[in-house]
């Protein structure tokens, strides 16, 4: 018995505390019109040109960020957000910042690139001969590639080996060699020529990261 009268006695506790909570408070119901705008960031994007000679490099179009604009409306109790209604959804696409370069060094299939950075380097020339790469080399690069025109050495921590790179002044490249001079912020470009490579000296370049092969 004792047992029975302690569960009806919580039972009918509970019951008037839910019935007095109903009685007495009254929810607020708000309505509102809500918008949210969330930025398309615009890319930047290198194609190929006839009209420019290797390693030339010409911005063709300013690009802008886009915009997705969203129109809600929210309904809100005591405060708190508890549905929401989409109205009207308006998109601004964004517009990639274009650039035309010359056609030369690496040879390659892709009409366009996408730019992941930029960066200022240190650059020197090497040729293919021995005399640049040591006797037995046979002008091969450090992935096994031939050394030529279109190939540069770069240190692996910085630039990975497989990256295709556009050196302004040089051209369209790929980084398939490494160095024991070539660490950090540098980058060894590779000539046909060796005169060319020798009256090269070294330089300060912008090359410009555009993804792997």
């Amino acid at each position: 018995m004792r047992n029975c009268s302690q569960k009806v006695s919580i039972a009918f506790i509970l019951t008037t505390v839910a019935a007095t909570a109903l009685a007495g408070g009254k929810r607020q119901t708000e309505i509102q019109v809500e918008t949210h705008s969330e930025k398309l960031r615009a890319g930047v994007q290198y194609e190929f040109s006839r009209n420019l000679r290797p390693g030339r490099l010409v911005r063709a179009q300013d690009g802008h960020d886009g915009v997705v604009e969203k129109t809600f409306r929210v309904t809100y109790q005591d405060g708190k957000p508890v549905a929401k209604e989409l109205l009207k959804e308006v998109t601004k696409e964004p517009q990639p910042t274009i650039f035309m370069m010359g056609r030369g060094g690496m040879p390659s299939n892709r009409g366009s690139f996408t730019r992941k950075r930029v960066m200022e380097m240190s650059a020197t020339a090497y040729d293919p001969s021995p005399r640049c790469n040591g006797v037995g080399s046979h002008g091969r690069t450090r992935t096994g590639a031939r050394a030529t025109y279109g190939v540069v050495a770069v240190d692996p921590r910085v630039i990975p080996l497989g990256t295709i790179v556009f050196v302004e002044g040089y051209g369209l490249a790929l980084a398939c060699d490494t160095g024991s001079a070539i660490k950090g912020n540098r980058i060894d470009l590779c000539y046909d020529s060796g005169r060319v490579a020798d009256n090269f000296g070294r330089q300060k370049v912008r090359v410009h990261i555009l993804g792997t092969r």
